[in-house]
């Protein structure tokens, strides 16, 4: 498997490496923030050490707002009461003859599956067919 490689603006007297926001404009060069310095367009390997938008991506995905109804927290008609006590604040939608709970991001699921006594799988319990994760 190939390595991919995207372009980023590169601070000399920084050491930085700066994501580009839009297209980047050769007539107005860039300056670096901090030491006024003019960035230049490098090339560095995505998910490397250097890619500046590693950590705001995984900071995304693991805790950015992705709202959905869980059908798995749901309860029944005759339950709606003690889990609306269970879980103060949680919004409840009605599903036929169940009603499932609004999950928002993965701090508020946890936190959902917390109060109702349920834990997550260990994520080496699940293998391929070779045997790896």
């Amino acid at each position: 498997m190939g390595k991919t490689y995207i372009t980023t603006h590169y601070c000399s007297n920084c050491n930085k490496y700066f994501k580009i926001v839009g297209r980047p404009n050769p007539s107005f060069p860039d300056v670096c923030d901090n030491c006024k310095t003019t960035l230049v367009c490098k090339s560095v390997e995505k998910w490397g050490e250097n890619d500046p938008n590693i950590k705001e991506e995984v900071t995304n995905i693991c805790y950015g707002e992705n709202p959905r109804y869980s059908v798995t927290l749901g309860v029944g008609e005759n339950q709606i009461e003690q889990a609306m006590k269970l879980h103060p604040g949680t919004d409840f939608k009605r599903f036929g003859n169940s009603f499932r709970p609004l999950i928002r991001n993965r701090g508020h699921k946890l936190k959902v599956m917390k109060e109702a006594g349920y834990s997550e799988y260990p994520p080496d319990m699940f293998k391929g067919k070779d045997g790896r994760n």
